[in-house]
């Protein structure tokens, strides 16, 4: 039976988390994909609701729309000049809807609008696979975790069971000496008594193989609640309350072989799951400004304020041999659920952007957005918990200007759109685009309807560390989508 633990005094988030609850690439519609998602000064589309509230007020007339999105990925990684491609496919959807009252008295307040949209804000559904042979091993995690353990805090007695111990690690001491019992009872550890100190049994003088495996599926989901106004004839204004759901299954498999032929460990098979589950809030207001053909638009986005629960299961195997050449198996499956509660405050976001349109036909649209992924932030109810934590975010990660560009021609009915967006590498020391995109699409005005396709090419480059610690070898990931966009939208 399953049993569940809080472990209170040491957490398992990252760096990584603070940059996968912070960063955004949302799926929207596909008139606003097909152009970049510049839609901050021009409103006008379900989707853009969710880029500037302001966009509600631009539509003369009621809208309700839905897309289908279908994403395949290719993720290539690059370790120790070994590389490995791993494809999968995984669907979305957006939906909206906005319904305009006009005013039309003399009144200073033109229009009025109300509109919902929902669309994915981030997309963890990924698989890959890292592999080749590193001078490391990931016993040096399991060292490094069980420095400063007791020995008979890790050890299980006659009147024990691995389960009730390694749950009890979890209550009273943490994660970290939780990593210490599985590396000793799976005998990759071993203790000497004289130097008071933990070895490792594994022996790679020549090198070790690993094969690190990543099996991710989830979403980060974003509501948006949206009220707009248009203040005479010019002027756009909207407000938005957000609602975000995350929800992340994630298994991380890590195994090593190919010892030296002398070491008394052979395999290690090292498995985590873990599920996210998380809901947060944020506050979004908007302006836009017509100026003849021109277009301004400004946007800021309020901190996300998360609530988090991560629920872990581990399991451990070893294989060795003893000098006379017996074989052992040592499998170490608590079979003990983790449960981490903790809060995460993700950076707000300003957005400047700027619009052309051009004879009422051809649109020239940019945005720029500034993020400073230094300012997210760990929270838990015990204080002083996340302080190493949030103080290397503020050290390693570093303010962003991303850029989204679109355009669109418009020829009687039909409409040809490309668009481009380049998102800055959050850590301070990156020196590559974390992600590239550039998008083409085509639509179809049927005066009461449109119908509209996109397709994008997005790249997204970044190093994956391994472990936290010990084993802290680093893959350059080089992860393509291609993205299919179908959306339907009627007009009343």
């Amino acid at each position: 039976m399953l049993s569940v633990i809080i472990p209170i005094f040491i957490h398992s988030q990252s760096i990584y988390d603070a940059i996968n609850w912070s960063f955004e690439n949302e799926s929207g519609n596909s008139r606003y994909e097909s152009m970049g998602g510049a839609f901050g000064a021009l409103g006008g589309n379900l989707s853009a609701i969710s880029n500037n509230p302001a966009s509600g007020a631009v539509f003369e007339l009621s809208r309700l729309g839905g897309s289908l999105i279908v994403n395949d990925n290719s993720i290539k990684s690059q370790y120790y000049n070994n590389e490995k491609t791993l494809k999968s496919r995984n669907s979305n959807y957006q939906a909206g809807l906005i319904y305009v009252l006009k005013n039309y008295g003399d009144g200073n307040l033109n229009k009025f609008s109300i509109g919902f949209n929902f669309q994915s804000k981030n997309n963890f559904n990924e698989e890959f696979k890292i592999y080749g042979r590193s001078s490391n091993s990931i016993d040096n995690f399991f060292l490094n975790n069980a420095f400063g353990v007791n020995i008979n805090r890790i050890s299980v007695g006659p009147n024990e069971t691995t389960q009730g111990v390694y749950r009890w690690l979890g209550d009273n001491i943490g994660y970290y000496a939780q990593q210490a019992f599985l590396g000793y009872q799976s005998y990759l550890l071993d203790y000497d008594n004289d130097s008071s100190s933990y070895f490792s049994l594994a022996k790679y003088d020549d090198g070790v193989t690993h094969e690190h495996s990543i099996f991710s599926s989830g979403f980060n989901n974003h509501s948006s609640l949206n009220i707009s106004i248009q203040f005479r004839k010019n002027l756009y204004m909207g407000i938005n309350l957000n609602f975000n759901d995350v929800f992340v299954e994630k298994e991380i498999r890590h195994f090593e072989n190919d010892f030296d032929n002398d070491s008394p460990i052979t395999n290690i098979d090292f498995r985590n799951y873990l599920t996210t589950n998380g809901n947060g809030v944020s506050i979004h207001g908007g302006l836009i400004y017509k100026a003849g053909t021109f277009r301004l638009g400004l946007s800021y986005l309020s901190p996300t304020h998360y609530q988090f629960e991560d629920n872990l299961e581990q399991y451990i195997e070893t294989n060795s041999i003893d000098t006379d050449g017996v074989r052992y198996n040592d499998i170490v499956d608590p079979q003990v659920t983790n449960i981490y509660f903790y809060d995460f405050k993700s950076p707000s976001k300003l957005t400047f952007s700027g619009a052309a349109i051009i004879n009422n036909m051809l649109i020239l649209s940019l945005d720029v957005i500034s993020k400073n992924y230094s300012q997210s932030k760990f929270k838990h109810r015990n204080e002083g918990v996340y302080n190493d934590l949030n103080d290397a975010i503020t050290k390693n990660l570093t303010n962003v200007l991303d850029y989204r560009f679109g355009t669109e021609l418009k020829i009687n009915q039909l409409s040809l759109r490309a668009g481009y967006k380049a998102f800055n590498n959050p850590y301070n020391n990156g020196e590559n685009k974390y992600l590239i995109s550039q998008s083409f699409g085509v639509g179809y005005n049927f005066d009461s309807a449109t119908l509209d396709f996109a397709i994008l090419n997005s790249t997204y480059n970044y190093n994956y560390q391994l472990f936290d610690t010990g084993l802290t070898e680093s893959s350059r990931i080089n992860n393509k989508v291609l993205k299919l966009i179908m959306s339907y939208n009627i007009i009343f």
